[in-house]
């Protein structure tokens, strides 16, 4: 009995230590995967369906983080499990979601190939590369319009452009977080950080609310102040948290 209970602890410590090695660990994605999600729900009306797709989102998330490790590194004995038991998740929830609505299935579809492109870089291992980022923000803002859709919302005109400004805004934080870590230094990056930061302030005043153009423009600011200061990695990632948090809120607020 020991020895039986003992075997059995351990695979459940082997599959534990699975799961938390391809848990998925960049907090600036969970962000991503989050924001749009909550502006799109709140764009238009949250209803219980929004809890499915959320689950299923999560699951759609965690599972994808394996497949592109595993596609990255090689290493079927680390993520096939994790892959099986995400993906599995993932089916469960999914199914229930288009059970409930079933006319959304072409929205999750449209990922599919984007997704695609991001498995070409891991296998690569260029999975910092800006194309990659920039196809990755393209799939976690898709989720806005998903979440409109499953909202009931009418006013697409308002879904597109948040969806519009939601892009600029995580193309600039890429590009900001860039300049302060990997590309320190680059006047190109720096140049493009500026620019999409601008643009991204200028566009929220004109499409959404002129008091979202306010916390736009204070990360205009502080794309240009930043990246000549000495911070740690930490730091850079606190601070995102909290200007994410409050962009969110007010954008959230204004539609």
């Amino acid at each position: 009995m020991l020895s039986r209970y003992t075997i059995c602890n351990s695979d459940v410590d082997r599959y534990m230590r699975m799961l938390r090695a391809s848990f998925p660990n960049q907090h600036g994605a969970w962000a991503m995967l989050i924001v749009p999600f909550l502006i799109g729900m709140f764009a238009a009306k949250p209803n219980w369906t929004h809890l499915w797709l959320a689950l299923a989102w999560f699951a759609a998330y965690c599972t994808s983080f394996a497949v592109l490790q595993w596609v990255k590194t090689g290493k079927e004995w680390v993520y096939k499990q994790p892959c099986l038991i995400y993906g599995r998740a993932f089916v469960l929830f999914a199914a229930i979601l288009l059970f409930l609505r079933p006319d959304v299935w072409w929205m999750g579809a449209v990922m599919l190939p984007l997704f695609r492109v991001n498995m070409w870089y891991a296998k690569r291992k260029e999975e910092r590369h800006l194309g990659n980022d920039i196809i990755a923000v393209a799939q976690f803002c898709w989720m806005l319009i998903i979440a409109f859709e499953v909202g009931g919302g009418t006013d697409w005109g308002l879904a597109w452009r948040a969806f519009a400004v939601c892009m600029l805004y995580f193309v600039g934080a890429v590009l900001y977080v860039k300049t302060m870590i990997r590309e320190k230094g680059s006047p190109t990056y720096y140049a493009a950080s500026l620019s999409v930061h601008l643009i991204a302030a200028i566009a929220a005043g004109l499409m959404i609310s002129p008091w979202v153009a306010v916390p736009y423009g204070v990360l205009f600011l502080r794309a240009v102040w930043m990246p000549n200061m000495k911070v740690t990695v930490r730091q850079v990632g606190l601070g995102e948290i909290a200007f994410v948090v409050a962009t969110t809120g007010v954008l959230i607020a204004a539609l």
